[in-house]
């Protein structure tokens, strides 16, 4: 049997299982819309099929398909490992709107399966920076396979100038690779050391490039999976927009915008004249750039679909229609919301009014913004705080429909089983918002044994049985009563709100 080619992808260790908002279909319409685009599909009911390439672990893709039966997901990746994951996961959940495929996108843009057909929504996170030229070449004629004639494209990738600061870690990482015989996980902790040496050296990149710095202290914060997929690919190259929007370009897509919400308040959020002289600027992506190297951008979240699309530009109408959701309560004085650009403080005046709306249950885009608080910021401004909301996870955007919530509770079931026994999973599907909500390690904990106890059980009993599996995973602590009463008398109820249980 030959060798898989990898093309210079690191395969040597699986990736994680994060789950990103950005790409739920519900969000997707809503950039779009935001955009002065139309979304893909007409309403939140209708049905729609997904794609998802280089999907990795497949958890992201199940947390979608849970969420929106009405969905069909195709999820493609090329490592083994991954593939195999995601195919265990929908099968122990019973998910019957999901399937994964083992692919190369080399391979896939010579010859596109006709089952595969067209997608209303594609999407691909990080992969776009981590593969090389030949092989981005490949993608983008799959993504023109792939988009159906009113699809949206998400494309999430590393951006520059942010990563300028950190070329030098990679660029000796990936030679401590090719040059030594070790496994990827021992070169980056041998690149790590040699970085630490060469700080505490004085060596002056790290005067000169203060990014490498705060760059190496994330770096000894992360997994070593993680690390391996970040830096050790032959094809890690982060992207000015200008180069991925004139690369998907041949692949027949334009630019719609962001997903990242916070990124559509620029540039006027800017100081006046860094805003002045973004908007002075000729073209459309000259702009994107020239806003990039003022906020010294890390990561895009760029939205696309074809140039040639016959979707109409939306309307108020269709923006009102969509659902707001209360992810976490707010009682603070002051919201300080940490965006790509800055920190951004909202005052209570400015979102008590939503979020009190918001306690009581789903309201309607347009319902909040008729509230007397949010017609005397105007129409613009008010959008631009339920943007940054949403953002800060406090709100969700979900539909008029939420999807039955027996969709939901066979992975949410398997996801809480798992991550009891050390699968560092950390999220759960949401039936009322077509996506997900993040969790930790110890509402998953709590979560899988008040299932075991067929749901009935108080705080103390709840605590006492968190703690009867033996040794807790790596950095997992003890169970507190006083831990279990939250999460029974609060964490619970606002999950059954969001259509995370019954």
């Amino acid at each position: 049997m030959p060798a898989v080619d990898f093309h210079g992808y690191d395969a040597s260790a699986g990736y994680t299982y994060g789950f990103c908002a950005e790409m739920a279909p519900d969000w997707l319409d809503l950039a779009a819309t935001l955009a002065g685009s139309a979304p893909a599909r007409a309403s939140g009911d209708a049905p729609f099929r997904y794609l998802e390439l280089g999907c990795g672990q497949g958890m992201g893709l199940c947390l979608l398909a849970a969420a929106n039966p009405q969905g069909q997901f195709v999820g493609v990746d090329f490592l083994p490992e991954h593939v195999d994951h995601g195919r265990a996961v929908a099968q122990a959940a019973g998910l019957t709107n999901i399937q994964f495929s083992d692919g190369d996108f080399v391979a896939l843009a010579q010859q596109w399966p006709a089952a595969f057909g067209q997608f209303d929504y594609v999407t691909l996170h990080g992969v776009y920076s981590w593969i090389t030229p030949p092989v981005r070449a490949a993608l983008v004629r799959c993504l023109g396979h792939a988009t159906a004639p009113c699809g949206l494209v998400y494309i999430g990738y590393n951006a520059q100038p942010g990563w300028l600061g950190s070329i030098p870690f990679r660029h000796i990482s990936r030679l401590l690779k090719e040059e030594s015989d070790q496994p990827s996980e021992a070169v980056m902790q041998a690149s790590i050391a040699l970085f630490d040496q060469l700080a505490a050296g004085g060596a002056n990149s790290f005067r000169i490039l203060p990014g490498l710095k705060s760059r190496l202290a994330a770096v000894k914060q992360q997994a070593s999976n993680y690390l391996i997929h970040e830096y050790l690919h032959e094809g890690w190259h982060p992207l000015w927009h200008s180069e991925v929007a004139k690369e998907v370009a041949d692949g027949g897509l334009a630019f719609v915008g962001t997903a990242s919400l916070a990124e559509t308040l620029l540039p006027g959020a800017l100081p006046p004249p860094l805003r002045a002289t973004i908007a002075e600027q000729a073209s459309n992506v000259l702009r994107m750039d020239v806003q990039d190297l003022v906020i010294n951008q890390s990561f895009r979240r760029d939205v696309f679909r074809p140039a040639t699309s016959s979707a109409n530009v939306a309307s108020d109408a269709v923006l009102d229609a969509m659902m707001l959701h209360l992810l976490k309560p707010v009682d603070a004085d002051s919201l300080t919301i940490a965006t790509s650009f800055s920190e951004i403080t909202l005052q209570a005046p400015a979102y008590a009014e939503i979020v009190a709306a918001l306690g009581s249950g789903a309201r309607s885009m347009g319902d909040v913004l008729a509230l007397p608080a949010m017609r005397k910021q105007g129409r613009s401004n008010a959008l631009q705080i339920i943007a940054l909301l949403l953002h800060a996870r406090i709100a969700g955007i979900g539909r008029s429909a939420p999807a039955p919530i027996q969709a939901v509770q066979g992975l949410n079931q398997c996801i809480a089983n798992e991550a009891a026994r050390g699968r560092r999973y950390d999220h759960l599907a949401a039936a009322a918002l077509g996506s997900a909500v993040a969790v930790t390690s110890d509402d998953l904990r709590l979560f899988d044994a008040w299932l075991a106890a067929e749901e009935r059980t108080d705080a103390i009993s709840l605590a006492a049985a968190c703690g009867e599996d033996g040794a807790l995973a790596a950095g997992d602590t003890g169970i507190t009563p006083e831990r279990a009463a939250v999460f029974l008398n609060q964490t619970l109820e606002r999950w059954r709100k969001l259509g995370v249980v019954a």
